[in-house]
């Protein structure tokens, strides 16, 4: 129970870093300085008031000099974060918990840049690959199937791109390639679906609530849910 509390606390940890990282990168400031604060008084926070989750409670959800409502992602994003440490956390393969739980949160911060600003950084997405490549070489295999599964999901993508004229981002592709390196080869048919099933529910619901079936939506959040599906899947019945 103690060591379930312990993971939770941390993931929740991680996860407000990357709100953070999130904020500060799309604003294109440091991750360092200045110290964290309010993002609409500037207020610097005092150590209480930055305690992942509970802060968020014991303030209300409010500034405390001010109150001004906190953005709930925040919040969301620490419970997330938490879940995630929970559910791929196993003390018997640590390093592979590790790799992955660490992939899990690069893919999400990625996503929600992404959602957010409409920008993939590709320094990001390497970053990812390497923990991929590792992890890979590590549980999984570099096969035949594996090489030819890439290398025609890459066609297939290039063609709609062309005749799409590019409506499609040109960086999912690589978030796609890079999140195949965790998942087994089986299962990559279905991350593919269920990116596209869960993009084009959201799409056609954004669609109608902007009266609009053509404005553009950023994709990496659901190719990152899709992600979390199918290794939840992979978690539950391996």
């Amino acid at each position: 129970m103690l060591i379930n509390i312990f993971i939770f606390a941390l993931g929740a940890i991680f996860g407000s870093f990357c709100n953070c990282f999130i904020s500060r990168k799309i604003k294109n400031e440091s991750i360092i300085y200045p110290p964290s604060h309010c993002d609409f008084c500037n207020h610097r926070l005092k150590i209480w008031e930055k305690i992942p989750l509970i802060s968020f409670l014991l303030l209300k959800g409010r500034c405390n000099y001010c109150k001004k409502k906190i953005p709930i992602d925040n919040f969301i994003m620490e419970i997330t974060c938490g879940i995630i440490g929970l559910l791929f956390f196993d003390a018997n393969n640590l390093l592979r918990s590790i790799l992955l739980i660490s992939a899990l949160y690069l893919s999400l911060v990625i996503a929600i840049i992404d959602l957010k600003s409409f920008d993939i950084y590709l320094n990001q997405v390497g970053i990812l690959e390497l923990i991929g490549l590792v992890y890979r070489f590590l549980y999984l295999k570099f096969d035949f199937d594996f090489i030819l599964i890439s290398l025609a999901f890459s066609v297939i993508y290039f063609v709609i791109y062309k005749i799409f004229d590019k409506s499609l981002g040109n960086g999912d592709i690589y978030f796609y390639l890079v999140l195949f390196l965790f998942i087994e080869n089986i299962e990559i048919i279905y991350f593919i679906l269920y990116s596209i099933w869960l993009g084009a529910i959201f799409g056609i619901i954004i669609g109608i609530k902007n009266r609009n079936m053509k404005i553009k939506i950023p994709f990496c959040i659901y190719i990152f849910l899709a992600f979390l599906i199918v290794m939840v899947k992979l978690r539950i019945f391996s």
